[in-house]
């Protein structure tokens, strides 16, 4: 190691991978692998799509390594380098044929079909969300991040997350305002 520190800092790695060190890419990696990997799983619901984003996230950094930005969190950078990959995947997902069937009404549909079209119209939803409001809410919700903490994660103050997080909240229950309604139908009228 080109550092006497047993954990380099972040900047330190980003600076060091920056320089070509690929030592310091290796520790990088290993610091985010797992957390990006689970992070990426619960974005797209697929585990084999997850390791391919990972393995597509860490190769754009060590391809971008010259342009890295020393006084960046490295981290916020890697998760939104993922988010970013995780909305590419379900808008290719979403806007091929045969997800396009799979929006035509049809009478037979079974539970499952429609369990995959209410995740579908979930998934378009947010990828229609400005990239802000998407990374502070999938933040918020999914990796169940705390305001300040995502502040923090995406270098913005309190004030803009609360911002984000109103605005997301607003415009998903305007596009998902039918789905709410048959949802709250069907857990609150008795069978």
């Amino acid at each position: 190691m080109k550092t006497s520190e047993p954990h380099p800092t972040d900047s330190e790695l980003g600076s060091r991978v920056g320089k070509d060190d690929v030592e310091a890419f290796q520790l990088l990696y290993f610091r985010y692998a797992d957390p990006l990997f689970r992070f990426l799983w619960r974005r797209t619901g697929e585990r084999e799509t997850a390791e391919d984003l990972v393995q597509e996230l860490f190769s754009r950094v060590w391809k971008n390594r010259s342009r890295l930005d020393p006084n960046r969190s490295l981290k916020a950078y890697c998760y939104q380098t993922a988010g970013n990959l995780a909305i590419d995947h379900l808008r290719r997902k979403t806007s091929s044929p045969i997800n396009e069937l799979a929006e035509l009404p049809n009478p037979a549909i079974q539970p499952d079909e429609l369990a995959f079209e209410r995740r579908t119209r979930i998934n378009k939803a947010l990828a229609a969300l400005p990239d802000g409001q998407r990374r502070v809410f999938c933040l918020s919700r999914f990796e169940g991040l705390k305001y300040s903490e995502i502040a923090q994660t995406l270098e913005i103050s309190i004030k803009t997350v609360e911002n984000h997080m109103n605005r997301a909240l607003k415009k998903l229950r305007l596009s998902l305002e039918d789905l709410i309604t048959l949802l709250l139908l069907f857990f609150l009228v008795p069978l």
